[in-house]
């Protein structure tokens, strides 16, 4: 059921306001239980009456009501379609779901489609968040509505300009067309649309799809090919934006003492050197940047920079001590009994998207425009304001794509550096972080520490207990601001607590009474919600557990998770894998089959993995996956997601991972940081999408990465005979 037909009656549900003019567009509103739309950005509170949420993806859905209906869709006379979404590209495939959504709701072709990420407005509040998998889901009804209002609107104006009842005429392709053959544009009735009363809203039905459902390749697909698409590393390539570059500290949390640019300035070429202040209070780095002609040039005099940092906090800390933090604050287990336990560690993982931190911005004395890919605008325009002491409303953000994200754009350090030296020396400034800073300096997913034991009895798990322990997970980038709506005080690690119950806290398994806990350390070293949050390592050792555990029993790993899910909806998808997979065929010696699941978003996935371990290093030879997102909307965006996250879970389980020493990131680029290579992309790889479950679609741009990875895991011990406990398993050897 729609969150439409749950919360909000339909009388209520929309009062159009149509722009006259050359164009038609529809901003819309709602009013839930007959109130007043409460203001701009504000959270609804949490009551005695708000039900207990089984996914996070719920409080996303519920937190954007009623704001989200506030999309910007115009209708040209040209009959294109111009549409704002409110959400970041970040790779995950937003542009092509909002275009194939608005395109089929209006009846037009998706080429005919102009669609952009919406710069940032307050008025959005957590609407305009990218992230936790929530966005097909959260905008699905919101645009099937409002484009059902403005169709509804064309046919009208159609119905006077023909002379004939609206019963009789319907929509295709950008027209409406009448029973006798006559038809009209959408372009020609924009003007004669916007100025009639509102009209009956059409919204579609599932059995009217043409687009919604098909397969369709992205948005842009031609111009990111031919090197045309906007990222943030290609705008303002002309003069008048100057390129700059950073230098940071080499290690974590340390501040400036003093600078010699003289033999930088030296350089012909060199037209500033900045002291950069960061925001230290968000953790985003104090720097010193060089501006020149070029960036070759800016590079050159950033390297013949002398600047002496001071200590940093953590200076004394290496990989054994942080261990040996996490261990120290770490829940003990409490229960007794047989069973299986054991003790694992993920290490720090950067997220390493393939565009480096890149930003555009021109601050004058009353305003600043700056250019990126910000996956929460609101926050970062906000920040903008705060540290250049301007209003909200003089700060301008655009929105473009960027190539990968997973996370590390939630966090704007470089708009809010690019700002801070464009107001400094009074010029636009195109900002650029070599890929060394980006990884020594980027945030993390934090190293931790995982205490996990399942009590056994006559052949049942009779209890479960997961105590994970990390350095603080940073949240103060919006989802905080969510988070604040539902608890009495909000700090960062309240925010994390509250997070962490609602995503990480829950097994899709009957092993009875389960206790899954959190402690945190505050450390320097900047981290950040990587792909599928605390997920990513809790989920994966759970499942690690769970092939433990069958083995112990005596069982099949995959009859045993069969006998062990809680729904048919779970089963449906690890039967369609293990059947796709030839689950139980045999292999040589050193070659197996890993399974892994995972729940989250309003979706379902399982990945079977083939490794084989004979050669230097494992290979993945074949990964089959099936997954069951709710109503799918583009196959081919949900298989391309799904596919990417087996390799990325290959990565984390085999090769990738940050080490730190007295303080500082030892990585700096893809030589050192081990992430996966075409090498280790199986040869055979599929995806398996079930019947649709859902009128509404699940999310999947997260999904796969705790199953993909503890299915990696459990191949590898199949094949080996070893216990998996520690990774990356090629460095630590498991």
């Amino acid at each position: 059921m729609s969150i439409l037909d749950t919360h909000i009656e339909r009388r209520k549900v929309l009062k159009g306001f149509l722009i006259a003019g050359p164009t038609l567009a529809v901003a819309a509103r709602i009013g839930l239980d007959g109130s007043s739309p409460r203001k701009a950005g504000a959270f609804p509170t949490r009551t005695d009456e708000t039900p207990d949420f089984q996914d996070f993806t719920d409080i996303f859905v519920l937190t954007q009501q009623p704001t989200i209906y506030d999309l910007k869709i115009e209708i040209k006379p040209d009959n294109r379609v111009y549409a704002e979404g409110p959400k970041a590209e970040v790779g995950q495939g937003f542009l092509t779901m909002f275009a194939m959504c608005v395109a089929d709701g209006l009846d037009v072709p998706f080429e005919s489609m102009d669609v952009i990420c919406s710069p940032a407005q307050q008025k959005w509040g957590s609407a305009q968040i990218t992230g936790g998998s929530h966005n097909t889901r959260v905008l699905f009804d919101p645009i099937r509505i409002v484009t059902g209002k403005m169709r509804g609107q064309l046919v009208a104006a159609a119905a006077a300009e023909l002379g004939a009842p609206a019963s009789r005429l319907r929509t295709e392709n950008g027209y409406v067309v009448s029973t006798d053959g006559r038809k009209l544009s959408y372009g020609s009735l924009t003007g004669a649309a916007s100025k009639l009363p509102t009209a009956q809203a059409l919204p579609k039905k599932a059995s009217e799809y043409k687009l919604i459902g098909q397969p369709r390749v992205k948005y842009g697909a031609e111009q990111i090919v031919q090197g045309k698409y906007p990222y943030p590393m290609d705008v303002h390539s002309s003069k008048e934006f100057l390129p700059t570059v950073v230098a940071l500290a080499a290690t974590h949390g340390a501040s400036v003492v003093s600078i010699d640019d003289s033999a930088a300035k030296a350089i012909k070429g060199v037209i500033a050197v900045t002291h950069v202040p960061g925001m230290p209070d968000y953790l985003i780095p104090e720097a010193v940047a060089v501006t020149a002609e070029t960036f070759g040039i800016a590079k050159k005099a950033k390297d013949a920079l002398k600047i002496q940092w001071s200590a940093g906090p953590m200076d004394q800390l290496s990989d054994a001590q942080i261990d040996d933090l996490l261990v120290g604050i770490n829940d003990k287990i409490t229960s007794s009994g047989e069973g299986v336990e054991g003790t694992f560690r993920w290490p720090y993982v950067p997220h390493a998207p393939m565009e480096a931190n890149s930003a555009a911005a021109n601050v004058t004395a009353d305003k600043c425009e700056v250019w990126g890919g910000a996956q929460i605008p609101p926050t970062l325009q906000r920040q903008l304001a705060e540290t250049l002491g301007l209003n909200v409303e003089q700060v301008t953000v655009n929105i473009l794509p960027v190539g990968g994200a997973f996370g590390r754009h939630l966090f704007h350090d470089q708009e809010i550096q690019a700002a801070q030296v464009s107001q400094r020396i009074g010029k636009p400034i195109k900002m650029q972080w070599m890929r060394e800073e980006d990884i020594k300096h980027g945030r993390c997913r934090p190293v931790s520490i995982h205490n996990v034991k399942a009590v056994v009895q006559n052949g049942d798990v009779v209890s479960w207990e997961h105590r994970m322990a990390c350095p603080e997970m940073d949240l103060r980038h919006g989802l905080g601001d969510v988070v604040s709506g539902y608890i009495t005080e909000y700090n960062n690690e309240g925010a994390c607590q509250y997070f962490f119950l609602h995503s990480s806290t829950k097994l899709h398994y009957k092993t009875g009474p389960t206790n899954i806990t959190l402690k945190q350390q505050l450390l320097a070293k900047p981290t950040a919600a990587f792909r599928v949050v605390y997920n990513g390592c809790r989920q994966a050792v759970d499942e690690i557990m769970m092939d433990e555990l069958a083995r112990k029993l005596g069982k099949d790993e995959f009859e045993f998770r069969m006998e062990m899910v809680d729904t048919d909806r779970h089963r449906a998808v690890l039967e369609k894998c293990a059947q796709e997979a030839q689950w139980g065929k045999s292999l040589p010696k050193g070659v197996a089959q890993g399974i892994g699941m995972h729940d989250e978003y309003k979706s379902i996935v399982a990945y079977i993995v083939e490794l084989d371990t004979r050669g230097r290093e494992p290979r993945m030879t074949k990964c089959t996956i099936a997954v069951d997102n709710g109503y799918c909307v583009n196959p081919t965006g949900t298989t391309s997601s799904l596919l990417g996250q087996a390799s990325d879970g290959f990565a984390l389980v085999m090769r990738a991972g940050l080490h730190v020493d007295n303080g500082a990131t030892r990585e700096s680029n893809f030589h050192d940081l081990k992430w996966a290579r075409m090498f280790d992309v199986a040869p055979e790889m599929s995806v398996h999408i079930l019947p649709n479950s859902n009128v509404l679609p699940g999310g999947v741009g997260e999904l796969g990465i705790p199953a993909a990875s503890s299915a990696v895991a459990n191949a590898y011990a199949r094949a080996t005979g070893k216990q998996v406990r520690n990774f990356p398993i090629l460095e630590v050897g498991a």
